[in-house]
């Protein structure tokens, strides 16, 4: 699961300045479990932006909007409504931007995607929809298999490699301290 924490809404106010039609778009998978882009927090959304004046002129909660497939079929149904939409505002990760940004020029379509959304790592769901871990920063250099299964790059605050550095002081990590 990918997470994700919300932009301040003043820095999507003004990413979304200087634009008056707008869809909003979620993620009803990871983003949804982060609570923070599903249809719930969309919904929430487009309120906000239709306060501050803005016209939100749909918006969808794609299944898992990192895959080509189901962000294609949300957005199938409003293609007429997306052809009039300024700019799109993004709640999920940076996948889920640029997979939307894919779709929408499949449809010959160049609308400026504006994620509101920071994507914060891999989290592993240990409790559905309450608690997430970071297990893995998806490096590319898995090294699991020498380390018993724990990860340095993620564990550790200064992701070291080659056990305690020296700044750890009776067991304990000094970034910790």
């Amino acid at each position: 699961m990918i997470g994700t924490t919300p932009k301040p809404f003043e820095e999507i106010m003004d990413a979304v300045a200087g634009y008056e039609k707008l869809a909003v778009i979620g993620c009803d998978g990871c983003a949804k479990v982060c609570m923070t882009g599903g249809s719930d927090q969309v919904e929430e959304m487009a309120e906000k932006l239709r306060k501050q004046g803005k016209n939100v002129v749909f918006a969808v909660t794609p299944d898992r909007t990192c895959y080509v497939t189901k962000t294609r079929t949300a957005l199938d149904p409003h293609i007429d409504e997306l052809k009039q939409s300024e700019a799109v505002v993004i709640l999920g990760c940076g996948g889920a931007a640029q997979i939307t940004r894919k779709v929408t020029e499949d449809y010959d379509l160049t609308i400026p995607i504006k994620i509101g959304l920071d994507s914060v790592g891999h989290m592993d769901t240990l409790v559905m929809g309450e608690l997430a871990l970071e297990q893995c920063q998806e490096c590319g250099e898995c090294i699991l298999n020498e380390t018993g299964g724990i990860c340095p790059v993620t564990k550790c605050a200064k992701s070291l490699l080659n056990g305690p550095c020296g700044g750890a002081q009776d067991g304990k990590c000094e970034v910790d301290s």
